[in-house]
């Protein structure tokens, strides 16, 4: 089993109301300078992503970016096409270079001073989950040995309609995120908080419980994670058949953004103690996710 070592972690989440709260100073106090021009989207990823920056030895600048989110810049893109089939007048060229979702990456490579590849991936059920498997196989084709792995995640005024474009309940508690990890080979100069021992995606049960089968996680010191998506009977009956009995709680106080599962390695890796995270994820087509993780004492 590979392991990728995670050197550090950086996240940002918080929940909002009507009208949603400024991010300039956030920005300006994450990133130590003023950021003209950009929106929420990019100001999120930027505070995420800045905050993963160890202090002391600082990213190396082949490092790679992978972003993802559920729906990506939906503020500015709602902006766009009000402007184009409403007011039935062409957008500001900024504004409508910006609703390439993987503009967000030059920015958090601009801010971080990384000259590598940079990759966007959006999906509803699997963002964070599909962005780091992205990385964990550019890592095992050695296409890259570092890589700053993020998801982010905004809300959109009024949140009743941000609500019911996430279809989720009215009254819903909605935040924003953005969550972000360093990692790749295991290298002795950087710090090292736990490693990725894998990042995988099942197209039906029977190939997750397979691959549960083979990790012999019963044995160990290891705790089982639920991810938004899955119902949680499925969730019991696999916390039965896969032997794992501990149970770690991650969600119970997030407001609701579309991907969740970014926030739970970094919450795990700040636990005591050492140990491994087994997280599950679920689509609404039958499909599943595995996070693997292991947390140094």
């Amino acid at each position: 089993m590979s392991a990728w070592q995670i050197y550090a972690a950086g996240e940002h989440q918080h929940a909002v109301d009507d009208p949603l709260p400024p991010l300039k100073a956030l920005l300006e106090a994450s990133t130590g300078r003023a950021v003209r021009r950009v929106g929420r989207f990019i100001q999120l990823a930027l505070i995420g992503a800045a905050r993963c920056r160890p202090p002391d030895i600082g990213i190396p600048t082949e490092t790679a970016v992978y972003l993802a989110s559920g729906r990506g810049d939906l503020e500015l893109t709602l902006e766009i096409m009000t402007q184009l089939f409403k007011g039935g007048h062409s957008p500001k060229p900024l504004n409508f270079v910006n609703t390439v979702s993987n503009a967000a990456c030059f920015y958090v490579a601009q801010l971080l001073q990384l000259q590598s590849r940079s990759n966007f991936v959006g999906s509803r059920h699997f963002a964070f989950e599909s962005v780091l498997q992205l990385a964990v196989q550019d890592l095992e084709a050695a296409v890259v040995d570092s890589a700053l792995v993020g998801s982010v995640d905004i809300a959109s005024a009024p949140l009743d309609e941000h609500r019911r474009r996430l279809g989720v309940p009215p009254g819903t508690r909605m935040g924003e995120a953005s969550h972000w990890l360093w990692m790749g080979a295991p290298h002795r100069a950087r710090p090292r908080l736990g490693d990725l021992l894998a990042a995988r995606h099942f197209a039906d049960r029977s190939a997750l419980l397979q691959w549960i089968g083979q990790q012999q996680l019963g044995s160990g010191k290891c705790l089982l994670a639920c991810g938004q998506f899955l119902d949680a009977a499925d969730f019991d009956l696999l916390r039965t058949e896969s032997g794992v009995a501990g149970v770690f709680v991650y969600r119970s106080q997030l407001p609701y953004y579309d991907s969740q599962s970014a926030a739970v390695i970094g919450e795990f890796l700040r636990a005591p103690g050492a140990g491994q995270l087994l997280h599950l994820n679920a689509d609404h087509n039958g499909r599943y996710s595995a996070l693997l993780v292991r947390r140094r004492s």
